[in-house]
């Protein structure tokens, strides 16, 4: 066993919450959901070892949830809970902050609560720390679905066991868009939108899309990397990537789940490999760039935006593959005396409804055995406001 023995999370109060609520028939995402998640999250956590989870602090009552749970009975076997003590902007720079000082604490892993966005922001600051995701945003393609209380489980085993965090992670692929000397990564898809205005920040509507570059595509994934993964599935783990041209004249028509409940015809013109390390120049003359479902800026004819696939993504936790090498040690099992009987698990509570949340309550850690120091920011300089 290492000597980590920490796990980050970082549960985004905003995720799900945009547009796509309404366009489409995504369900909701509430605060009592996350505590509920969470809650199974620890549970895995404290299973596979885990001594210590530092959490970021909001004002949507997540926090204080966590607090109240964290004194309860059933929370016995959990990791001593401490949160970041940072000012709170509600906005991504707080994920930015948290993933900062996560990475300086030295967690052996971070657990992610939201959608492609959500992701795409702890993953820029994330360094070489592993990434669980836990689906609880609109667009879902990055986090793959899983139980929190495996994913706390995984990421505990990770977190703890060098030989786990060898044979249960892999480097994903990101695509690196550069543009009027700015470069921004995404996890899974950059999309060009035939507009003028940037309008609502997610990108819902295929039709308004004339080329796509996509990191994987998944015939079962939801969102716009599912278009590709009707014509030509590409694997996260595949050294390669997919570019689409969209619109006429059509060479396919195919109708990919591109948002919960909402599948619609989109017509493709050519589909080809996106090579590793082979930067691509956009065709448009003029749009909106999106990245990762999220309209991000416009172009002109002088500044067309360079898209390049590249293998240096975020160290992602493969799930499965982390709890079968596991099974495999043994680590997951333990011999008992003839006759003995496991000791049988505290009684579950249960989660504190929203209304019932104090959003004045301390933002200072707490645990079973009572306060414990802190975690302070060390560098905030830098992260924008």
């Amino acid at each position: 066993m290492t000597t980590t023995t920490t796990v980050g999370i970082i549960a985004n109060p905003a995720s799900a919450r945009d547009i796509r609520r309404l366009v489409a028939h995504g369900g909701a995402v509430t605060t009592h959901d996350k505590l509920n998640r969470l809650q199974r999250v620890f549970a895995g956590l404290g299973a596979a070892g885990v001594e210590r989870v530092i959490s970021m602090a909001d004002r949507s009552g997540i926090m204080s949830g966590l607090l109240r749970l964290a004194e309860r009975r059933s929370a016995d076997e959990w990791p001593v809970l401490e949160f970041l003590d940072h000012a709170i902007t509600q906005t991504e720079a707080d994920t930015t902050t948290a993933t900062r000082s996560m990475v300086g604490a030295g967690v052996g892993a971070i657990i992610v609560l939201g959608g492609d966005g959500t992701n795409r922001v702890v993953a820029a600051s994330s360094e070489d720390v592993p990434l669980v995701s836990i689906s609880t945003g609109t667009n879902n393609a990055f986090p793959r679905p899983v139980e929190p209380t495996v994913a706390g489980l995984a990421a505990g085993l990770v977190a703890t066991q060098q030989s786990i965090r060898q044979a249960g992670t892999y480097r994903s692929k990101t695509l690196r868009v550069q543009h009027d000397g700015r470069g921004e990564n995404a996890l899974v898809d950059v999309a060009i939108a035939d507009t003028d205005r940037v309008g609502s920040g997610a990108l819902w509507d295929a039709t308004a899309i004339s080329e796509l570059w996509l990191s994987f595509a998944e015939p079962d994934a939801i969102g716009l990397s599912a278009i590709g993964g009707h014509v030509q599935p590409t694997s996260r783990r595949d050294p390669v990537g997919l570019s689409l041209l969209l619109g006429q004249p059509a060479a396919h028509v195919v109708r990919p789940p591109i948002g919960p409940g909402l599948l619609a015809p989109v017509a493709i013109t050519s589909v080809s490999v996106l090579e590793l390390d082979a930067p691509v120049v956009a065709c448009a003359r003029h749009g909106v760039i999106a990245i990762d479902g999220e309209r991000m800026f416009r172009f002109g004819p002088a500044d067309r935006p360079t898209i390049t696939l590249r293998a240096d993504g975020p160290v992602v936790v493969d799930v499965t593959a982390t709890l079968e090498h596991a099974a495999q040690l043994g680590l997951l099992t333990r011999d008992l005396p003839d006759g003995a009987l496991p000791a049988s698990p505290p009684p579950t509570d249960p989660i504190p409804r929203e209304d019932q949340r104090d959003s004045t309550q301390s933002t200072r850690d707490v645990h079973r055995d009572g306060p414990h120091s802190t975690v302070r920011i060390a560098d905030p300089a830098g992260v924008p406001r």
